[in-house]
Parts: structure tokens; C-alpha cells; sequence
């Protein structure tokens, strides 16, 4: 059986970071974008550009190209993790069935066709992949976990949108349960690798150095000797 290997095809980033200071929307919003190797074929997780863009990005990043992608995984259903969708007609689109669920009723027009060709994920949706619900971003938010390199690896979502909302146990304005989001946080505490919704792998037993954390925005920067 192939080992399973992941590789990130972006690292997103906030439109705001309210933990930087930040009090107005001021970036574009990227979500992390990550692909997973299985014995089941290539799986993007949140696809993160639109299909325009996704055939050189996945070009540039992993040398592969759309139809080299089987399967799609949204961890949830907001728009800046599936904007990608439509550039892999041959893939198979997955989903929590929470969370396809709390859309069916909310999803209308175009949001509603792409809902329609998602299918809901089961348990063990891919060989070695396992699919835990971690609501409160999303009553369906969903939570990717595999053994990599003998680690335990987590693909959150919006779940835990960065460290450093992962330090502070924040959650994003959006959530629509904070008290089952900061649950999902806690639980997403146990592996040993967060890939989070918009920002780098981390490692959630491995506490930063005082001031070894980047803090974001230049108030954090230290003042250079003269």
C-alpha cells in the first residue's frame, strides 16, 4: 500500500486578522489548500482558487494536473474553500453529510448546483483517512485525520482558522456554535500536526519561544539596533 504524503498548495491567509490588530478588511481571502496521497488516488482538500487558476497551481506546486485529481474534499461549504470546484468535472466531490445537510435549505442558484454533485463522506472516506465532525465554524465542518511519517495529521478547515487562533482558543466572528467550536478546537489539541483554514501547519504540543511566534503586523516587529 502507498504511504500516505501531503503537501500543501497553499497557505492562506484572513481578509482581517483581528489577533494582528488589524480592525479592517484589507487582503484577499486564500484558504489553505492542501493534497493528499492515498491508495484511493490524489485528494485536494478545499480547492482554493478559481478553475482558471487551479490547473497551474496545481502545475507549480505538485507537477500534476486536473484530471490527475480523484477526489475533492470540503471541509465545509463557504465559498473561498471551494472555489476551485468546477475545474475537476471528472473528480468525485466530498462532503460531511452534516454538512450537506445544513445546506440544502440555505444553498440556491449556482451555490446549489455545486451542492447537488457533492456526495456525503462516509467515515473512512479514503484508505487510512479517517473523517471526524468538528462543528461549531459550521454545524458540519468536517476534519480530515491520517498517520503520516508514523504523526498524527489533522486537516481542519476553518476549525481552527491559524496558530495563532489556535493559541489564544479563538474562534472566527462567523461561527455559527462557538461553545462546539471551541469543543472541535480542544479535540483537534491531540494530533500532533494542525493544518489549519488560513495559515501554516503547526504543531500544537510544541509551544513557541517567547516572541518566536509570528505575530503579524508591523507593531510586532522588533525595533532594529542602531
Amino acid at each position: 500500500m502507498a504511504e500516505l504524503s501531503w503537501l500543501n498548495l497553499t497557505l492562506g491567509n484572513l481578509s482581517m486578522n483581528k489577533l494582528w490588530g488589524e480592525t479592517e478588511r484589507s487582503h484577499q481571502t486564500l484558504c489553505t489548500s492542501t493534497l493528499v496521497r492515498t491508495p484511493a488516488g490524489l485528494v485536494l482538500v478545499d480547492p482554493p482558487v478559481p478553475p482558471a487558476e487551479m490547473p497551474a497551481l496545481l502545475d507549480r506546486r505538485a507537477g500534476v494536473g486536473v484530471d490527475d485529481i480523484r477526489h475533492i474534499f470540503l471541509t465545509h461549504f463557504h465559498a473561498d474553500h471551494r472555489y476551485g470546484l468546477e475545474a475537476f468535472p471528472k473528480a468525485t466531490w466530498w462532503i460531511s453529510k452534516e454538512e450537506q445537510a445544513f445546506w440544502v435549505g440555505k444553498a440556491e442558484g449556482p451555490d446549489r448546483a455545486l451542492l447537488d454533485r457533492t456526495s456525503p463522506a462516509t467515515p473512512e472516506p479514503f484508505p487510512g483517512v479517517t473523517l471526524r465532525l468538528t462543528p461549531g465554524h459550521t454545524p458540519g465542518t468536517a476534519s480530515l485525520l491520517f498517520r503520516w511519517r508514523e504523526r498524527r495529521v489533522a486537516i481542519v478547515g476553518d476549525t481552527v482558522m491559524s496558530e495563532e487562533f489556535f493559541r489564544a482558543r479563538e474562534v472566527f466572528h462567523n461561527a455559527v456554535d462557538k461553545t462546539a467550536a471551541l469543543a472541535s478546537i480542544e479535540f483537534l489539541a491531540r494530533a500532533q500536526i494542525v493544518i489549519p483554514g488560513h495559515g501554516a501547519p503547526f504543531e500544537p504540543a510544541l509551544e513557541p519561544e517567547p516572541g518566536g511566534m509570528w505575530g503579524g503586523g508591523r507593531k510586532s516587529l522588533p525595533t532594529p539596533p542602531r
